[in-house]
């Protein structure tokens, strides 16, 4: 069983789906008012109980919507979360809702990251996109009021027709806003969305090349949402051929299904909010039995169920499309994704290594090269350019590793040392590898380190 195979890396509660905009692409369609079907205080403290059951440490819980802030209880949601030893965060929509009070009472409940939409350059662009007039403006209240409030902020921009032009514009106000991670999630047509307002595949392409080009100097962490290639592409640019195994790599992007989790405002249990196909209930089923043994969930975990391209790709362990992408097109959720422009098989550059009986002798570089293929999935960026690699120490064919991970009681503690381990065992001449895990100092955006 693989660490996505056990338990997901994020679970999605749709608390709600009413909300004061009317947004052009909204998954969830909103309404203005709340539905009394919506899951209770007492259905959603049994839910983060079970989502704690997962394993130790859990996944990380993201309240989101319509707009979570038209729910009275969520200050108590993520005090339970929080008390429950989850890192608890929330999306809320750009309205006069997140006040300053009610930011702070969030915050004192332990709230551990706000990540808010910006997807227009001017306020033009962003309110005709969020259907009301002003969101842009309160939006960028909400900006400055979690770095007031010393909240670790996200930034959530849609990539479609409407928005494309402006992610230039928009990544500069990323970077002044001090965001920690930038989320490009590209438009799938579920909700209100129309596939007329989808970018094609060489236009995606063109967006995840610059995206990786943009994040060699930002001082944000980019990461996709039904863009899995993204990952091919920053292998790519560090010259690596997986099908060669010329740079062993950590564990696949999160996609539906596969390291990911949503459960609707009702209750639904599905792979995704993009991928809507109900697996389940929690008001009668057992999350974790769902996530783990239902015949669909297993499926999208398993990449010898791909069709098209995405079986024949040699990326698809780390990537394997966006099955939301490919349900949405052709209504088969394991077919390849037409949002993918990779033809399988095309050259790349790769080492040719010869024999030799002599001794290998391990250098720092070779372990470190190997560090460079480990990925974290949420910030889609290696432990190294991460700068979460503190030190290196090879003995003769013994290599120590002394690192640390961006916050303590990061659901990566249970699996990334063994990650870190597995690719440096595969170095030439390697025969043990230890690795301890420090937090002195501790990890801050600051060490992230320009790509190479």
């Amino acid at each position: 069983m693989t660490s996505f195979d056990r338990a997901p890396f994020i679970v999605i509660w749709e608390t709600t789906r009413a909300c004061a905009l009317a947004c052009v692409h909204c998954r969830a369609e909103a309404m203005p008012h709340r539905d009394l079907a919506e899951l209770t205080t007492e259905e959603g403290c049994d839910l983060i109980d079970r989502v704690v059951a997962f394993a130790d440490p859990p996944p990380l819980m993201v309240l989101t919507g319509g707009d979570p802030l038209r729910r009275p209880d969520l200050e108590d949601l993520i005090a339970y979360g929080t008390m429950r030893g989850l890192s608890m965060a929330i999306t809320p929509s750009g309205t006069a809702a997140a006040s300053t009070a009610r930011l702070t009472a969030l915050r004192n409940a332990g709230l551990s990251r706000l990540a808010v939409s910006l997807d227009g350059a001017d306020p033009p662009a962003h309110d005709a996109f969020r259907g009301v007039r002003g969101s842009h403006r309160r939006t960028l209240d909400i900006i400055e009021r979690a770095r007031t409030l010393g909240l670790p902020l996200q930034i959530n921009t849609t990539v479609s027709r409407r928005t494309v032009g402006d992610l230039p514009a928009i990544a500069d106000q990323v970077e002044r806003c001090g965001a920690v991670l930038w989320a490009l999630f590209f438009l799938i047509p579920v909700g209100r969305a129309t596939a007329g307002d989808a970018l094609d595949a060489a236009e995606i392409e063109r967006v995840l090349t610059w995206a990786a080009e943009r994040a060699m100097t930002a001082p944000f962490v980019v990461k996709t949402t039904e863009a899995p290639h993204y990952q091919r592409v920053l292998s790519q640019r560090g010259g690596t051929d997986p099908a060669r195994g010329a740079s062993p790599r950590a564990p696949r992007a999160v996609t539906d299904g596969n390291g990911f989790l949503f459960i609707d405002h009702v209750g639904r249990i599905c792979p995704s909010g993009f991928l809507p196909l109900p697996r389940g209930n929690v008001r009668g089923d057992d999350l974790v039995a769902v996530y783990r043994d239902d015949p669909l969930f297993r499926a999208l975990r398993d990449p010898e169920r791909l069709t098209g391209r995405c079986r024949a790709c040699e990326y698809r362990s780390r990537c394997g499309g966006s099955r939301a992408r490919a349900w949405a097109a052709t209504g088969d959720p394991f077919a390849e994704d037409p949002g993918c422009d990779w033809v399988p098989g095309r050259a790349q550059p790769f080492a040719i290594a010869g024999g030799s009986d002599a001794t290998v002798t391990v250098s720092d570089a070779d372990v470190r090269a190997a560090l460079a293929g480990v990925i974290d999935p949420e910030l889609s960026m290696s432990v190294e350019d991460l700068g979460l690699i503190y030190d290196v120490r090879i003995t003769a064919a013994r290599v120590t590793i002394t690192m640390t991970l961006t916050a303590p009681g990061c659901p990566l503690h249970a699996v990334m040392p063994e990650w870190v381990r597995r690719v440096v065992r595969a170095v030439p001449g390697v025969e043990d590898v230890d690795v301890q895990l420090v937090f002195d100092p501790p990890w801050t955006p600051s060490r992230i380190r320009p790509l190479r």
